[in-house]
């Protein structure tokens, strides 16, 4: 699976050198540059910086040298003792650093009578850097810690081009012996950088500082004096006798994409590991992984071997291990690999309960834990954010770490406002009467003429109030009165205008309303609050106060055209409601304004990869969906489509084609892959982004679409996409009375209760706590407040599937399902959590570098829990049975992608049900379900 740089090849590379400080000869220098073909590292008295490649196009240096932002050396810290007495670090850069002529290195050392004598050495090999560290005892003494740092350039700042040109992202891998880490540019462009560990070299612990990476081969003093949080591997010590000695080293080499990196991995002994669905693993469903290495495998060990059934399957392709593994104790499972000379690697894998347990838990866990029912308080019918340390709801009034400026938390903003969402989004698909009228409470006591404005109050109707939240936005006379005695002319004006600014409120809104016309649609006997069309009115005067309000409010910040939202895209599935329910002025509308957004992102921005900050992992969602739209249908081309009042100039586009849509995919995509995790193999890692919090599965919709429709080899992307839909559930706190019903927070009655984020270190910081820094510090696992993850609940049921595919590695595999095969049909029993979409990619016979895809989803019912979807390889016949989900209601569709461009036709218990074209891009085909239980067939009739 390749990255895309954002230059194509055939552009003239600038190549570019620095000059040394001093001559290139044997003996002390003060600073230099050595170069290979493609490898650049700078040096002076403080260490080793500017390491580049020689033809990177931006010229960015991953650890930049002096003069340039964020500089810093790579460091070594060491700290010893001997004879039991106190800890001593050693100074290493003493005097002047030596030039090796002709050998290309650069050798640190300590100074004499150190009773610890250690040389480093920075060596280019190639077109790599060996970075090694010689110790050598004088006496006998005990190593406790020894750690390296290396101080990439974050993507900071304002520019554009300082973040996404310059500014890169750290990907590790810290588990042992074969530990690395990657570097990869925020824009995704190429090249990335790999840290290698060298043999004899593991690694076993990390910190962060200022976010920096320190890792430690051994960590036995620092690992003692923290002693907060837990950690899952030893920290360990080195004893040395006198006159003894020990090597280590690591090893950088530079990468033009992912494939790259895995290539590196290989060729230096390492592994290079692929896992299918997977790592945080449902334990109705096992995973499938391969271990691609030149090292001997001795042995796997599991962590709880009578919990864990692991299986060796064999070679797939040469050098490529194959092995199943399944768990049935819930949490944390580590696999230890054991390979040659003693050495370890850990892989460790996340066991959870059953996806349709997981989905409807936390719907539950909401609607009787955290929605607020207290007629006395203003805040009554809202969602709060849930405390799984104490075991509370946090309000108003038990703030705890929510008061002052992170008040906004308790009542509004994106973790205020997500978790109905969330729960109308399952009961579109898992109807259930008592989570149906919590959201219509929540609707009736604490948004409708409160939070947001009702469709009658002038002016602003259906405006959302934002922060602090709607009890003090909608108190007018105290604005007026904070206006008079204000002397900043901008706050002035800001606090005469009405509070209903804020763009990123309105989406939440607009898919809760959304949802609940679904729900009423197909249910109207349990939908109370208002019927499906009073639903859809709500939602079509949300969507447009989104668009209009933001931007005639406060045009200079609250860009609504130029940013990536949450939720946004269901925008795109209400214009399609409206044009089917016949409010065709209204469909274009909308329409008109999402377009301004698409090619504002295609043509107008050449970094809109950003969303409320200036770096922002939120804005992946979105940005694939404007792509999508504009590589899927035609758009006109327009002059003074829209005013720019912060830049002072019209947007128009005299050219408008779908090939460029597609092209700006491909620039997206690779800015996705930049922030979440691929060849790093831990359940807290792969597919997720750093943290793994609610944009795992947000951004991670995006990369399973991709390979779903786009990828000319799909079968990479497939993989990441759905372990990233598993990725973030990691972070419920769910079980059943034998775990203690929960890995986390333990407790019946934190049940179903979930972390805002996930801190992979054994400390870390929470941003969360920015008023109350007491609070701040967390141990590693999901933080202790919900917050906004139900923003990637919402996001996973939006990308939820059962998908079957050949991969070339794994054979016939399913995700979110179990696979079987008779009498050369494949079996599939769902297990996805939603029951309601399967999908089947394969590569075409009839010509190899094409793939053939069948898409299924079904709008009201679902596929019946135990019995099997039966699929022909050749997709020429599909054959399932049907569940009726709730009593009585309307019909449902059954939507369609069909391959071959062959005539296919559909019976349910027999009888043949017409099909009728849909409009909709990705089911093309619409068959009208009857409220039926049945078996459904799906048949290839010609050609």
């Amino acid at each position: 699976m390749k990255g895309r740089a954002f230059r194509q090849p055939g552009h003239l590379i600038r190549f570019w050198k620095w000059v040394t400080a001093g001559l290139l000869a044997s003996g002390a220098l003060t600073a230099g540059t050595i170069e290979s073909a493609g490898f650049r590292m700078s040096f002076d008295d403080s260490g080793v910086s500017g390491l580049a490649e020689q033809s990177d196009f931006y010229q960015a240096e991953v650890v930049p040298s002096p003069g340039r932002p964020y500089h810093a050396p790579l460091a070594t810290e060491i700290f010893y003792q001997s004879g039991g007495g106190d800890w001593k670090t050693v100074p290493i850069r003493v005097g002047k650093p030596l030039f090796e002529a002709g050998i290309k290195s650069v050798v640190y050392q300590s100074a004499d009578g150190e009773p610890l004598l250690v040389k480093e050495t920075y060596r280019l090999v190639g077109n790599a850097m060996e970075w090694t560290m010689d110790l050598t005892a004088r006496e006998d003494l005990r190593v406790g810690d020894l750690s390296v740092t290396v101080p990439a350039a974050p993507p900071r700042g304002e520019a554009p081009k300082q973040i996404f040109e310059h500014g890169f992202i750290s990907h590790p891998f810290i588990s042992g012996d074969a530990s690395f880490v990657y570097y990869t540019r925020a824009s995704g462009a190429a090249p990335h950088l790999l840290f290698s560990t060298l043999p004899g070299t593991p690694l076993e612990y990390f910190e962060k500082h200022d976010g920096a990476l320190k890792m430690f081969v051994h960590s036995a003093r620092s690992g003692a004096m923290e002693t907060a949080g837990t950690w899952r591997q030893a920290h360990t010590d080195l004893s040395l006798k006198a006159g003894e000695n020990r090597r280590y080293g690591f090893r950088f080499e530079f990468a033009a994409d992912h494939d790259g990196i895995r290539e590196l991995l290989f060729k230096n002994g390492l592994f290079d590991i692929r896992v299918v669905p997977g790592m945080t693993l449902p334990r109705d469903l096992s995973a499938k992984f391969s271990l691609r290495t030149r090292a001997k495998l001795e042995a796997i060990e599991a962590e709880y071997p009578d919990q864990t059934t692991l299986r060796y399957l064999g070679e797939s392709l040469p050098d490529h291990h194959l092995y199943e593994v399944s768990f049935r104790k819930l949490g944390e499972n580590m696999l230890t690999i054991r390979h040659g000379e003693g050495r370890r690697t850990r892989l460790e894998f996340f066991s959870c309960e059953p996806m349709e347990t997981l989905i409807k838990k936390r719907a539950r866990f909401l609607v009787e834990k955290t929605l607020i029912r207290d007629p006395t308080k203003w805040w009554n019918g809202a969602f709060g954010p849930y405390d799984m340390k104490a075991g509370v709801t946090r309000t108003i009034d038990d703030p705890d770490i929510f008061r002052n400026r992170m008040i906004y938390a308790l009542t509004c903003d994106d973790p205020g406002l997500c978790k109905a969402p969330y729960v109308a989004a399952k009961n579109v698909h898992w109807p259930d009467q008592q989570e149906i009228e919590a959201l219509e409470y929540h609707l009736e006591h604490f948004v409708w003429g409160k939070l947001q404005r009702t469709d009658d109050e002038i002016p602003y109707p259906y405006g959302v109030y934002g922060t602090p939240h709607w009890h003090a936005a909608r108190d007018e006379a105290a604005r007026r009165k904070r206006a008079e005695t204000e002397t900043d002319p901008q706050i002035k004006a800001d606090l005469k205008k009405m509070r209903v600014f804020r763009s990123y409120d309105y989406p939440h809104l607009i898919m809760l309303y959304f949802h609940l016309y679904q729900i009423a649609k197909t249910h109207p006997e349990m939908s109370k609050y208002l019927d499906a069309a009073g639903y859809l009115e709500r939602a079509w005067g949300t969507a447009r106060a989104f668009f209009m309000y933001p931007y005639e409010l406060y045009p200079s910040y609250y860009e609504t055209y130029k940013w990536g939202l949450y939720n946004e895209l269901l925008v795109l599935d209400l214009i399609e409601v409206l044009e089917h329910e016949g409010f065709a002025d209204r469909a274009q509308w909308l329409r008109a304004e999402w377009e301004k957004k698409v090619k504002y992102f295609v043509y107008d921005d050449e970094y809109p990869l950003r969303s409320e900050y200036a770096f922002d992992r939120t804005a992946f969602e979105s940005s694939h969906a404007f792509a999508k739209y504009g590589a899927t249908r035609d758009m006109a081309a327009d002059k003074h489509l829209w005013w720019d009042w912060k830049q002072k100039k019209w947007y128009s586009h005299p050219l408008v084609r779908r090939e460029d849509s597609r092209a700006f995919m491909d620039r997206q995509i690779a800015g996705n892959l930049a922030v979440r995790g691929w060849v790093n193999p831990a359940y807290y890692r792969l597919g997720s982004d750093p943290g793994v919090s609610y944009m795992a599965a947000m951004g991670g919709w995006s990369v399973l679409d991709y390979g779903l429709n786009f990828a000319g080899d799909p079968y990479g992307w497939l993989q990441l996409g759905y372990a990233s839909y598993l990725s973030s559930w990691c972070l419920m706190n769910s079980g059943d009375a034998e775990s203690g019903y929960g890995a986390w927070f333990p407790g019946k009655g934190n049940d179903g209760a979930a972390g805002w984020q996930f801190e992979s270190s054994r400390t870390g910081k929470a941003w969360m706590a920015s008023e109350a820094p007491e609070h701040s510090l967390v141990p590693r696992g999901p933080w202790r407040y919900d917050g906004e993850i139900d923003l990637g609940f919402g996001g996973a049921l939006r990308m939820a599937q059962t998908l079957v595919t050949d991969d070339p590695l794994f054979g016939w595999t399913a995700y979110g399902g179990q696979l079987s095969e008779q009498d050369g049909i494949l079996r599939v029993i769902p297990r996805d959590g939603l029951g309601k979409r399967f999908n089947m990619v394969r590569r075409d016979p009839r010509s190899p570098t094409q793939f053939l895809r069948f898409k299924l989803q079904l709008s009201r019912d679902g596929f019946s829990k135990d019995a099997p979807i039966e699929a022909a390889k050749d997709m020429s016949r599909f054959r399932f049975t049907i569940d009726t989900r709730g009593a009585g209601g309307f019909p449902g569709d059954l939507m369609l992608d069909l391959p071959y461009g062959a005539t296919f036709t559909v019976t349910l218990n027999g009888r043949e049900l017409s099909m009728e074209p849909s409009g909709n891009w990705d089911h093309p085909w619409r068959v009208s379900l009857p409220i039926e239980a049945g078996e459904l067939e799906i048949k290839k009739v010609s050609p």
